[in-house]
């Protein structure tokens, strides 16, 4: 293993761990120690955190990962959703994992209403939608063109395995983006992974923009 991938070991299983003590365990100086925790949190996936106070007063810091950071170590989310689904599809019928998405779609779409309600306008409201996408951990950004058109990009697929399996993810991502963004809005998708595209992008405008030349 890489002195990178064991020090997010050791961070993983000991939590709030010292310089010092890392220093120790991987045989390299506090300096060394200090650069790379320094990288890794510029990266995000590690932060700072104070240790319990010793004898001599002042406690030390510690070091622990952050969520992203947890997210480093094989967790099997994809795994587990496409075996449930399965299941289901077996026990049940296939309509019963549509009637599961849907379900999940029309969860969503009342979250991020709640979370959009004091959004005001459409670019308020994509700029909004950007950051839910890219809480959700499918690196979202947006922009908005010279002509006025935004564009949401989603540079991860946060469901990718499953999309392979399940296309209906697909469409019904695109579905959520439009009930949230509200029916005076028109949203087609520009790009998309599951084509070959790099990223998932939306073109967005207010209904009445002009010609929608692109492929949905």
């Amino acid at each position: 293993m890489t002195t990178r991938s064991n020090l997010l070991l050791l961070l993983r299983k000991q939590p709030g761990i010292t310089v010092t003590d890392l220093a120790g365990r991987l045989s390299l100086t506090g300096m060394g120690v200090r650069r790379h925790l320094d990288a890794l949190a510029a990266e995000g996936l590690v932060e700072t955190v104070a240790c319990e106070k010793t004898a001599r007063g002042r406690p030390p810091t510690g070091w622990r990962l952050t969520a992203a950071g947890m997210e480093v170590f094989p967790r099997r989310y994809d795994a587990l959703a496409i075996e449930i689904l399965e299941d289901i599809a077996e026990q049940v019928d296939t309509q019963a994992v549509d009637t599961v998405f849907a379900g999940r779609s029309d969860k969503l779409t009342a979250e991020y209403d709640r979370a959009l309600a004091g959004a005001s306008g459409i670019e308020e409201r994509v700029a909004g939608l950007s950051r839910l996408r890219d809480d959700a951990g499918y690196l979202a950004e947006w922009r908005q063109d010279d002509d006025g058109t935004l564009v949401l990009t989603e540079n991860n697929c946060a469901v990718h395995r499953v999309a392979q399996q399940y296309p209906v993810v697909c469409a019904m991502e695109l579905s959520l983006i439009r009930r949230v963004l509200g029916p005076d809005v028109e949203v087609t998708r520009m790009s998309h992974t599951m084509a070959g595209d790099a990223v998932c992008s939306y073109r967005i405008r207010r209904c009445g923009g002009g010609d929608d030349t692109a492929a949905p």
